[in-house]
């Protein structure tokens, strides 16, 4: 029996999560949920799944009275959500948490020296080197979750990074890809938050709007699995059946096709090396229709600047990452319009000179340090483009 912690459990990955955790409970237990500020979610998991620990970022009236009359406990904050990490010591960790925010769960999780599930890729774009760095250093054991670096990760299975000629991230192209750009000036937050094939938070929905959430899959692909930027191709796919694809020296390519549906890769995550009953639809060929297309650089500028910024090198990644969350927050606000989120990200290229980029990180304060100071820049640049 493994104990399992899920962090981020109200979001969509939490949920996937604690559905495949529920097909197997006679090899996984979860011992500790975690939630941002969904506290009436996450209690009523909590109840559901028999779960005893339970973590909140942000208070709510109601717990007072829950916390009276029930046997879980109830951690607060992000050093509670770090001290209930090394309280559960827990077999595997899932890190369901988006955006930079779960960049200390991460390291936490990393320092129990156990397997970590991550689904959000900011911290590896943020700070990679750091984190598999520790990772070595506490013999942690780091598998991604998200889709297309989950089939990366499975397609490389009994091959080493010399025998890759190209990886292939498939993109689903979000709500946008075939559209024309004279009318992206007109893009509500709703029409951006509208993804016609996922689920997902209204952070990563607008990063897929803008390809931007590929751009950082480009940077975590590399840091990941040791590939240069020019290795790695993005591929529109609509229907997303096709998570991503290696192409090997011999010019052999090998893929890993699912319905879409992150059940597949969370079930993976946990199992590894076995593979676990998910519970996703399975794929019927005959009826299947695949196509794929070329991205439009123009259209999406965002595609470019991972393989920019990782040419920059050492933390103008980090950078980049903290001028788009700006930048989808201000949009989310309806503070700038949708063009303006390419603009205000471009920006991160002119704050290079202003932010130390070649410091070599020791801790996650010097790391969190670096994104507040490039946040800050990202502010001052996004007056601009304010209303």
């Amino acid at each position: 029996m493994k104990t399992v912690l899920v962090l981020g459990s109200t979001g969509s990955i939490g949920k996937s999560t604690l559905e495949v955790l529920d097909l197997h409970k006679e090899n996984f237990k979860c011992i500790g949920l975690s939630a941002n500020k969904n506290f009436q979610a996450l209690h009523e998991q909590a109840n559901k799944y028999s779960v005893k620990n339970i973590c909140i970022q942000e208070g709510s009236t109601s717990e007072t009275d829950i916390e009276k009359n029930s046997d879980i406990k109830i951690y607060r904050g992000s050093d509670g959500q770090s001290e209930m990490i090394r309280d559960m010591d827990a077999d595997i960790v899932v890190v369901g948490i988006s955006g930079a925010i779960g960049l200390e769960a991460t390291h936490e999780a990393i320092k129990t020296g156990k397997r970590v599930l991550i689904a959000n890729k900011e911290p590896l774009v943020m700070c990679g080197e750091f984190l598999l760095n520790e990772a070595k250093k506490y013999q942690s054991e780091i598998i991604p979750l998200d889709s297309e670096h989950s089939a990366i990760f499975q397609c490389l299975q009994g091959s080493s990074k010399d025998d890759v000629n190209k990886i292939i991230l498939c993109c689903s192209g979000g709500p946008f890809w075939d559209k024309k750009i004279e009318s992206f000036e007109k893009i509500t937050v709703q029409d951006a938050l509208n993804h016609p094939i996922w689920k997902m938070g209204e952070k990563i929905s607008i990063d897929s709007s803008t390809l931007m959430n590929k751009s950082l899959e480009i940077i975590e692909a590399s840091v990941l699995f040791g590939v240069d930027a020019n290795k790695i191709d993005v591929v529109i796919h609509p229907q997303h059946i096709v998570h991503s694809m290696v192409e090997f020296k011999d010019g052999s390519i090998l893929s890993n096709l699912s319905a879409p549906d992150m059940k597949a890769s969370i079930s993976y995550g946990l199992g590894f090396p076995k593979r676990l009953e998910s519970g996703i639809e399975r794929l019927s060929f005959s009826d299947l229709s695949l196509n794929f297309f070329e991205p439009d650089h123009k259209k999406f500028p965002t595609l470019d600047y991972a393989k920019k910024a990782l040419s920059l090198g050492g933390n103008f990644p980090l950078i980049l990452n903290s001028f788009n969350e700006v930048a989808v927050d201000l949009f989310l606000q309806e503070k700038i319009n949708y063009l303006d989120i390419f603009q205000l990200i471009s920006h991160a290229f002119d704050a290079k000179d202003n932010l130390d980029i070649n410091i070599k990180f020791d801790t996650v304060d010097e790391i969190l340090h670096l994104e507040a100071l490039s946040k800050k820049q990202a502010k001052v640049y996004a007056e601009r483009y304010t209303f």
